[in-house]
Order: structure tokens, then sequence, then C-alpha cells
């Protein structure tokens, strides 16, 4: 009969996998609201360099410019 896994497999597992992926989610910034940047995507290119990516985030009337972008080596993940 097999063994079952010890009870510390699966929350190392999740541990190392959340390490992992905080490496590489990098920084996030509300530009603007979408009433007045029409192309949240071009906006967030032009400030944050061309590995940006944005979007409008229609969460409420107008909606907000939001940037994902990668943070520069000296900057904590906000």
């Amino acid at each position: 009969m097999a063994k079952a896994p010890s009870s510390l497999v699966f929350p190392i597992i999740f541990l190392v996998m959340f390490a992992l992926v905080e490496q590489n989610m990098g920084c996030m910034d509300v530009i603007g609201t979408c009433r007045y940047i029409p192309d949240c995507g071009g906006a967030c290119r032009v400030r944050f360099g061309i590995n940006a990516r944005g979007f409008c985030d229609r969460d409420g009337a107008d909606g907000r410019c939001i940037c994902a972008y990668p943070c520069p080596s000296d900057k904590t993940h906000s």
C-alpha cells in the first residue's frame, strides 16, 4: 500500500511557489483616469518603457489607467 505524503509536503510546495511568483510580479502604478487617458497601454509604455503594459480598470465611473512594469532593481514591490 502507498504511504500518504507527510502533512508538511503541500505547505512547503506552496511556499516555494509563492516565493518564485513574488520575485517576478513587477511593479504597478495608477497614472490617471481612463476619461483623460484613452490609450492606457501607450501612456504606460511612454512613462515606464517598452515592457510596460496598461489597462483600464472600469470599477468606477471613469475607470483607472493601471500600469504593470518591471521594477527597477532598487525599488521594492508595491
